[in-house]
C-alpha cells in the first residue's frame, strides 16, 4: 500500500511533465511559422508587401512605414498586358511630409471598364514602380488559382462593357 502511494503520484507527475512537454514543443513550431510568415515581406524603401505571388482572389497588401518628409511620389501598379509590355492597373500617391504611414490594399479583378476581361488579364508578373522617388520596383505575381476557402468563380466577361 505505502509503494502505491508513492508510485500514484510519481505517475501523476510524469503524466503533466509529459503534457508540458508536448505543449511548448507545439508553441514552438506555430512561432516558428509565425517567423517564416514574417520572412516574406519584400521592401523597396519604406514600401513592404506582405508576399510575393497571389492566387486570383487575394488581396495585395502594401504596408508603408517612414516615409521621409522629403520623398513624394506615386506608387504606379502595372499589371502584365503582354510577355513585355504592363498597363497601369491603379496609383497611390504619397507625400511624406503629409503623411508617413499607411497601408493600402487592393484585390485585381475583373473589370470590363478596364478591360480586364478574363483572368488571363490578371494572371502573371505585376509590379509596383515608383515615379518621384528612388526606389526599386517592386514585384509580385498572380497564379491562375484560387485559395482553398476562396468559392468564387472567375467566368470570363463577355459582351459586357468593353470585353
Amino acid at each position: 500500500m505505502n509503494k502505491l502511494k508513492i508510485i500514484i503520484p510519481v505517475f501523476i507527475i510524469m503524466i503533466i511533465s509529459v503534457g508540458i512537454i508536448i505543449i511548448n514543443s507545439n508553441e514552438e513550431k506555430i512561432e516558428e511559422v509565425i517567423v517564416e510568415q514574417e520572412m516574406e515581406w519584400t521592401y523597396s524603401g519604406p514600401f513592404g508587401m506582405d508576399k510575393t505571388e497571389y492566387n486570383l482572389g487575394e488581396k495585395v497588401f502594401i504596408d508603408v512605414v517612414d516615409i521621409p518628409i522629403k520623398d513624394k511620389g506615386t506608387a504606379v501598379v502595372l499589371r502584365p498586358l503582354n510577355s513585355t509590355h504592363f498597363i497601369k492597373y491603379l496609383s497611390i500617391d504619397f507625400d511624406g511630409s503629409l503623411k508617413n504611414n499607411f497601408n493600402r490594399y487592393f484585390e485585381p479583378r475583373l473589370n470590363e471598364w478596364r478591360e480586364i476581361c478574363s483572368t488571363n488579364d490578371l494572371v502573371g508578373d505585376w509590379k509596383i514602380r515608383f515615379v518621384g522617388v528612388e526606389y526599386e520596383d517592386l514585384n509580385f505575381r498572380i497564379i491562375n488559382q484560387t485559395s482553398s476557402w476562396d468559392d468564387r468563380v472567375f467566368e470570363p466577361l463577355v459582351g459586357v462593357g468593353k470585353c
